[in-house]
């Protein structure tokens, strides 16, 4: 991926389609960049926050990951600012791995549903070991059974760095209240119940109110 020094000001570098950040880490001073929108969303689908990969400053090479982002808060989507982490290929990276969940659908009843108490796990590996996330496949969960990270398939060169005990998936039953159905009809007014006043009633009323 092609980065460049930044010189302009942040608004006028987000008008251009491009993207500030800096670029920091062991050996180098750091260095304000920008890149373009479109290569680095493709970069960023590839290999997330935890995979290794070279940009290009200049004439020069750096074994990156990306390290950070800053999003809009409105348009997820959009990134204000990145943060590049140099590392060389003696590096150990500690990172937080993504779940992809899958099996969900099979799993998740009328009064059962899957809980997932983190989305990440945290872990340590060493540069071009990392991966984009670690499967948990859900689909064969029933009410009180759970998986927890001893359970889980982990990737070679990963090092996992919380308890192994650790709960990652559980099913839970849940109660479903329906709800009755308001009553939208507007009752018809019995005729009986309505009292009739005849003018002769009116004129004794009159009389009693004078006495």
């Amino acid at each position: 991926m092609k980065i460049e020094k930044r010189t302009e000001p942040l608004k006028a570098v987000r008008g251009a389609n491009k993207i500030p950040g800096v670029l920091f880490g062991k050996a180098i001073e750091p260095i304000s960049i920008q890149v373009e929108e479109n290569e680095f969303h493709e970069m960023f689908s590839k290999k997330g926050l935890t995979q290794t990969f070279e940009v290009k400053l200049g004439r020069s090479k750096h074994l990156v990951y990306i390290k950070d982002i800053q999003r809009d808060i409105i348009m997820h989507n959009q990134f204000l600012n990145v943060k590049l982490q140099k590392v060389s290929v003696d590096d150990t990276i500690t990172a937080d791995i993504p779940l992809k969940i899958i099996g969900r659908e099979k799993a998740e009843k009328p009064g059962i549903i899957v809980s997932i108490p983190n989305d990440s796990l945290e872990v340590e590996y060493n540069v071009g070991s990392g991966v984009s996330n670690i499967t948990v496949d859900v689909s064969d969960l029933k009410i009180g059974d759970s998986i927890a990270v001893k359970d889980l398939d982990i990737p070679e060169g990963l090092r996992v760095l919380v308890d192994p005990e650790q709960t990652v998936a559980s099913a839970i039953e849940t109660t479903y209240i329906e709800e009755e159905e308001a009553d939208t009809e507007e009752e018809e007014m019995d005729p009986t119940d309505v009292e009739i006043i005849t003018e002769k009633d009116s004129d004794e009323d009159e009389e009693e109110s004078k006495e």
